[in-house]
């Protein structure tokens, strides 16, 4: 018998079926499956809310999102979160293409794995990108938050029904327009501070517009600082 097979058959004779390290037997031969492996920016939000829905089923998610420490007195039970965190990471890995694959397999708990994910993929940053290159780059996450957010039909509306709407569609603008400005490289820090002073602030697309041209004045001044 293995020791795989060993480790769990000893923990399971003291860890109730309701506790989020009890391994069933079978977990480890039929890792989870989500629809389309993740590849980026373009599809993290539905890979990730498919994944989270399957490691829920299978009670782990606690240890996904830190809630389910690792114990420091129980050697039994702190072997057998090291299973279940082994087990998380190959279900992760087992559901996102190579080159995202090469870039966290070697994290040590699957809680640092989602952390990178959330990082690079739903925090990202401008980084070498330029200022149209980036807004383009971050329009594609904000399109598939937006059909995902798609309210059901409405037979009347009402005054109510309008004005919450509209409040919720100024908030769904505003957070873009923050998420853009934020993540924007350190040397537009100033630039970012004038811009949320404005009233009423800008649309994204404005913002974008806005740093665009102090992007090319900064590169038209360079090129004359050269010549």
């Amino acid at each position: 018998m293995s020791s795989y097979k060993s480790l769990i058959l000893s923990a399971n004779a003291i860890i109730e079926t309701s506790d989020p390290l009890y391994l069933h037997p079978a977990e480890s031969a039929h890792p989870i499956v989500v629809d389309t492996k993740l590849s980026g920016i373009e599809n993290y939000h539905e890979w990730k809310r498919q994944t989270e829905i399957n490691i829920c089923t299978k009670r782990k998610l606690g240890m996904l999102t830190g809630l389910v420490k690792k114990s420091t007195n129980n050697p039994l039970r702190e072997a057998t979160w090291d299973t279940c965190n082994s087990l998380l990471i190959s279900w992760i890995l087992h559901n996102v293409e190579p080159q995202i694959k090469r870039s966290v397999m070697y994290s040590e708990t699957a809680k640092d794995i989602k952390f990178r994910l959330n990082k690079e993929l739903d925090d990202p940053e401008q980084g070498e990108k330029t200022i149209c290159e980036y807004f383009t780059y971050l329009r594609i996450p904000w399109q598939n938050i937006e059909l995902m957010n798609d309210w059901p039909p409405l037979s009347e509306m009402t005054p109510e029904i309008w004005a919450f709407l509209d409040a919720q569609h100024k908030k769904q603008e505003e957070r873009k327009l923050f998420q853009f400005l934020n993540s924007l490289n350190p040397s537009y820090t100033t630039m970012r501070n004038n811009v949320l002073m404005m009233n009423p602030l800008p649309t994204d697309k404005e913002a974008a517009a806005i740093f665009q041209q102090e992007e090319a004045q900064r590169r038209n001044y360079k090129t004359s600082v050269k010549v």
